[in-house]
């Protein structure tokens, strides 16, 4: 029996209270590329239960994986929440992570320091069990959001990892 199924992630989409700055953080900070820009469309109002007449600049950047992107808008509307990201414990997204290569993420980190973002310790490694080393550290975004940067081992890594933990 055929069963339907998700084939993978297309986009995540997150409010910004400044597009521009947003922009920088993702691609002058992080790396990414800006894919397309748009306003949001007439049926957007009715397809997500907003205020007629709602509006938003919407604008996609994308690593070099070509898979998933991440949707920034900025709309037209007032700010509900104070404002305040979400935080591990929160129901809804507390956290966007996006996997570097081991060799650079050194050099993300450095660019962000410069650049003034809120980066909250330097990479570190940590062996995760069943799985095999990683180097991560996390920051903010412009608006607060919590985003980890994780060099991720190679399959090759967790296979030796894997079979070593057996023995």
């Amino acid at each position: 029996m055929s069963r339907a199924a998700v084939k993978s992630l297309n986009h995540v989409a997150i409010g910004v209270r400044d597009l521009q700055a947003s922009l920088r953080f993702y691609v002058e900070g992080l790396g990414m590329r800006k894919t397309l820009e748009k306003k949001t469309s007439d049926l957007t109002p009715a397809l997500m239960r907003l205020p007629e007449g709602t509006v938003g600049t919407t604008v996609f950047v994308q690593g070099d994986s070509r898979i998933g992107q991440l949707e920034l808008v900025k709309w037209n509307l007032p700010e509900t929440d104070g404002g305040s990201p979400k935080r591990p414990g929160d129901i809804g997204m507390g956290q966007l992570s996006f996997p570097v290569d081991p060799e650079h993420i050194e050099e993300v980190h450095g660019r962000l320091l410069e650049m003034g973002y809120e980066v909250y310790s330097d990479p570190t490694t940590t062996i995760v069990k069943n799985y095999g080393p990683v180097t991560l550290f996390l920051c903010e975004d412009p608006d607060g959001n919590q985003v980890e940067l994780i060099a991720l081992p190679s399959p090759e890594t967790v296979r030796e990892f894997r079979a070593g933990s057996e023995a």
